[in-house]
């Protein structure tokens, strides 16, 4: 076995691919082509051509992060093991290569766990950690490489056992071929391999989930005229919004998500693909099923508190009538405008929140000028005392957490995660559900620069697949326009994935007290009740598929080289 004598070198049966910068002293300095990125709208992207290399997913601190959610999950369901396989002490791999090892986290909790293994970690760029125990670090070695078009800088049968996971994102699938007699050139005889890999979800929302936190204050179906009377109504039709072809909020994100793919000749269920390419190249192979986990469960709906007061000075009815006709001539007070309160039961959109906020500033004004009548101040106390809901509340629908199915299809035999205990997936809770969620709808946002790009070529060559969405150009400033709509639409699909995940749920079932609210106008108490009724209205009519929709689905696949 060869010996490796440092955790940061490249390899050195290929040569090194740089590029040669001047820098302001004269001297040039050669930059290797791993550790070259490019930035665009804040995104960390690598800097090789799409063709040759299509990963879409920008190398961002959040988005390397995921990584460690999906190695604590296999730590959690094969108890403490980073491997699905069961290695004896005596049978642990001399060497080990971990194909698209992304930050390399995997490599640093093998070498925990296998004290004798030298492991070679082998990826496009440089992102990977350092290990900050000498003893892992002189066992470890980086190497670079674009798999997808030269072959792998190792020789002939030089490993005894193959990690690879998540690499599906940026394979296309006419190279899946190619990658396999790879990976089986440099496994040794009698060698074994394992793959985890995910298919590329787009998790939505339903419209019912979505529309109370972008639904207006309704409003009268009669005519005021000026002078105070009425005349004729409006037709219920009219107030209506027009039936909208996408069927939900987010499908045109959906849409350039799965382009993006799709011309990249990425296949977007590998776990359909893949079962095939291991049982033509391996021996001995063991097909896990497709492992889905479900969207997590709604949260329950916080009852509006009976104690939240408003902005306005009530003062008691005994008061003389004389002393409460007085106008309140003291000044203003100068302590600042506190920011609007965001109840934790929903996301209140910019619209609603910009003209909670003019409504609550007039409130203050009026405060500090006049005092309330008493049948205001009776209104304001009938608004703000309001009655426990918790009755009217729908409690969730019993349900499992994960499903199991076999070759893609259901399977009424029930199948069985192999080296993995049941009583490990039945221990997790259900807010484990919000970490799957996480993690899909990152990765979504993570694509941003590829749906950008896709987006301007529908733009340029195929406007006619924007108008189902409701697409409108700008004639001046066209691009700049489109990207402001383009941003608006991903910080809308964040803030209500933020909301569906609702991890503040997580932290009270974990002991964290809810922070103290503090009081709300009169304004801002009626629109949070406004929405607080939008949102039970809505989950009354909410289908029981809505929320057994997979936010995620995994498979792991084992093989060994006959």
């Amino acid at each position: 076995m060869q010996k490796i004598v440092s955790a940061t070198a490249s390899s050195s049966s290929s040569p090194p691919r740089s590029s040669t910068n001047i820098s302001i002293d004269g001297r040039r300095h050669t930059r290797l082509k791993e550790t070259q990125f490019n930035y665009r709208y804040g995104q960390k992207l690598h800097s090789f051509e799409p063709e040759k290399a299509p990963y879409p997913i920008s190398y961002d601190k959040d988005i390397l992060e995921l990584e460690h959610l999906d190695g604590q999950l296999v730590k959690y369901l094969r108890q403490g093991s980073v491997s699905f396989l069961n290695f004896h002490e005596a049978e642990r791999p001399q060497r080990c290569l971990d194909l698209g090892c992304g930050t390399g986290a995997w490599v640093i909790e093998a070498a925990k766990e296998w004290r004798t293994t030298e492991f070679i970690g082998f990826d496009l760029v440089n992102v990977q950690l350092k290990a900050l125990d000498p003893s892992l670090e002189e066992r470890i070695q980086w190497v670079y490489g674009n798999f997808l078009t030269t072959r792998l800088p190792f020789e002939d049968d030089e490993f005894d056992h193959i990690h690879i996971q998540s690499i599906a994102l940026g394979v296309p699938e006419n190279k899946w071929d190619v990658l396999f007699d790879e990976i089986c050139r440099v496994l040794c005889p009698g060698g074994s391999v394992e793959m985890v890999e995910d298919d590329i979800i787009f998790p939505s929302l339903p419209r019912w989930f979505t529309a109370p936190m972008r639904a207006k204050p309704r409003r009268s179906a009669s005519v005021h005229l000026p002078e105070g009377s009425v005349r004729g109504s409006i037709s219920s039709s009219l107030l209506e919004s027009p039936p909208s072809i996408p069927n939900h909020d987010h499908a045109l994100l959906e849409s350039l998500y799965k382009a993006v793919f799709e011309h990249r000749f990425i296949n977007m269920k590998p776990s359909a693909v893949l079962p095939s390419y291991f049982s033509t190249y391996f021996r001995q192979v063991t097909l896990g099923p497709v492992l889905s986990f479900f969207m997590p469960p709604l949260p329950p709906l916080q009852p509006l508190s009976p104690r939240m007061a408003t902005a306005y000075a009530i003062e008691p009815l005994g008061l003389d009538a004389e002393r409460r006709s007085v106008p309140n001539t003291a000044p203003p007070s100068s302590s600042p405008t506190r920011p609007i309160s965001v109840s934790f039961s929903s996301a209140m959109s910019k619209e609603s929140s910009s003209s909670t906020s003019e409504s609550s500033l007039v409130s203050r004004e009026r405060s500090h000028s006049s005092p309330l009548e008493p049948s205001e101040a009776l209104s304001s106390i009938a608004v703000s005392d309001t009655d426990d809901h918790s009755e009217d509340i729908p409690s969730p629908t019993p349900r499992g957490l994960y499903a199991l199915e076999a070759n893609g299809l259901a399977d009424k035999t029930a199948p069985r995660l192999p080296f993995v205990a049941v009583e490990r997936l039945d221990s997790l809770t259900e807010r484990s559900l919000a970490m799957h969620l996480y993690r899909a709808y990152n990765y979504v946002l993570g694509c941003q620069d590829a749906l950008w790009e896709e987006l301007k070529d529908r733009l340029r060559n195929r406007r006619e697949e924007l108008e189902p969405f409701g697409w409108e150009d700008e004639e001046e400033f066209e691009e700049v326009h489109n990207r402001k709509k383009f941003e608006r639409l991903l910080e809308r699909y964040r803030s209500d994935m933020q909301s569906r995940v609702s991890f503040w749920c997580s932290l009270r079932d974990l002991g964290w007290p809810q922070p103290a609210r503090e009081p709300l106008s009169k304004a801002e108490l009626i629109e949070e009740e406004r929405m607080h009724e939008a949102m039970l209205e809505s989950r009354r009519t909410a289908s029981f598929e809505d929320q057994q929709m997979p936010c995620r689905s995994i498979r792991v696949l084992v093989g060994f080289k006959p």
